[in-house]
Order: structure tokens, then sequence, then C-alpha cells
């Protein structure tokens, strides 16, 4: 994960390209530069079957590995989360609230956990199992019933659900949290409060995505104060509003750098990837 969140800050860098996804019969393809590395994320968006894969090409065009889709997907998904909360919150925050137990959820915990000394994980679900489930498989997570009652005591909260309306009041949000919100990836979606989201610096990985596909601040009528690339090169600064949120659509060039990465990796320790 350590690895996967360096790879995230060449991913929102300015060296990199991300042209428009494209949806061709049931499958989505992202292409995006990241340096000398270029790539293609090829998933399938059938309900219930993630399969798809991302091939890496170096500078001369030459195809360099394949890595499965769906693993790439989970790993920068959440090593974006872990990036955008290493920049936005508190450098002591020790309790993490987990809002969604489903198949992003551990990886999401792994991230924060890697850039902030978490020593408490309140988890919330509306599957009652699936949270025991995470608790279970994370150590030391404490099943929470209630969402807003997680969001309480939290420093960081981050929300990985298909909600279409939100899952906890405005009130219940502290000054000086930092939310992750990870679904909501239509318009017609939404985890956050919109008086939470309005009252937020918020923070957004692709400012044209996020004007197309993120529910929470479209729903909000909130314009993102800044990406994670602004933030990374100096162009903007967390302001003076007590609360921070990243928003997370999902961008090509994260997953280019995270499965080059993975790549690099897998040749350091004799895993074949060359064609």
């Amino acid at each position: 994960m350590s690895d996967c969140i360096e790879a995230m800050k060449v991913a929102f860098g300015d060296d990199s390209e991300v042209p428009q996804r494209v949806m061709l019969g049931s499958s989505l393809f992202m292409p995006a530069r990241v340096g000398e590395s270029a790539g293609i994320k090829v998933v399938g968006v059938a309900p219930g079957n993630p399969v798809g894969v991302v091939v890496v090409f170096d500078a001369g065009g030459n195809p360099v590995g394949v890595v499965d889709g769906p693993t790439v997907t989970a790993m920068r998904t959440a090593a974006g989360a872990g990036l955008a909360t290493d920049l936005l919150a508190p450098p002591e925050a020790s309790t993490l609230a987990m809002l969604g137990a489903g198949a992003m959820a551990a990886d999401q915990v792994e991230a924060v956990r890697s850039v902030r000394p978490i020593d408490r994980v309140l988890i919330w679900s509306r599957t009652a199992d699936r949270a025991h489930a995470l608790a279970e498989q994370i150590d030391d997570g404490e099943v929470v019933l209630d969402a807003g009652e997680a969001v309480a005591q939290a420093d960081v909260v981050t929300t990985a659900t298909p909600a279409t309306r939100p899952l906890f009041d405005g009130d219940s949000v502290r000054a000086g949290t930092h939310l992750n919100a990870i679904g909501a990836f239509t318009p017609e979606m939404c985890e956050i409060p919109p008086e939470t989201v309005r009252a937020a610096f918020v923070v957004v990985d692709d400012l044209d995505a996020a004007a197309e596909e993120a529910g929470d601040v479209i729903q909000a009528g909130k314009t993102p104060d800044a990406t994670v690339g602004d933030l990374l090169a100096g162009r903007a600064t967390h302001a003076a509003e007590p609360i921070t949120l990243f928003k997370s659509v999902g961008i090509g060039s994260q997953d280019v750098a995270a499965a080059a990465t993975a790549l690099v990796r897998a040749a350091e320790r004799g895993i074949g990837t060359t064609f």
C-alpha cells in the first residue's frame, strides 16, 4: 500500500494525460499516460462480475505486462484516499470511521493506517454480517450500529457504499474531521450530507470527472476547491474550512501508475511480466 500511495503522487502529477473514458459493449476502457508509461484499463461493468485487466506500455510502445484490473482498482482507489488523508487530515488523527464493509473497505482501512497513527477503526454497514466480517479481517475493528455515532467519534471518515442518500446527519461531523468519499460515482448517488460538502474544503481527483460523476459534489452545488494535483504542486493549500473532504471518482492515470509499480515490484521478485 505504501508503494501504491507513492505511485499516486505521480498519477495525480502534472506529467500525465487522462483522455475521456469510453464504454464499449459491457466494458469500460480507460486510457492514460503517466510519465513514460502509458496504458489502458478495461473492466467489465456487469453487476457482480468484477473482471478486467490493466495493460502497461513503455516509452517505446512496447507492452510491459498485464495486471488484474479489479485488484488494481481496489488498491489505487484506497491509495488515492490514503494520499488525500496524508495531505489533509490532522497529523495526530487516531480514530477512523469506515462506513461500508464491501470489497473496497479493507484496502481503504489499510491506506489510512499507512499514513496516520490509527488505533481505533469503527465499522458501520447496513449489513451487520459484513461489518463483523470486516472487523475480524482488519484486526481490532469495532462494529458500530449507527453511522452518525461512528462519525461523531472519528478524526477520519471513509465512505464506500452504493448509497443514494446521505449516510449520516451533517451535525455528526466534528471540526477538524477529514472525510474520504469513495462511493457516489453517479450524479444520482450520495453519501455525504450536502451541508457538510458545502462547508468543507473539497478536493477531487479530476475536475471534469467530478463535474460529471461526483454525486455528493453535484447535489450539494459545490465547486471543488482544488485537485490532489493542485495540492501536490503547491497551487492550492488547505484554507480555513474546519472540515476537509476528498471526493474520489477514479481516473485512468491511477490505474497506470499503480499497475506500472506492481510490474516493477514483480520484476524485482523474479516474477515474469513481459510478453
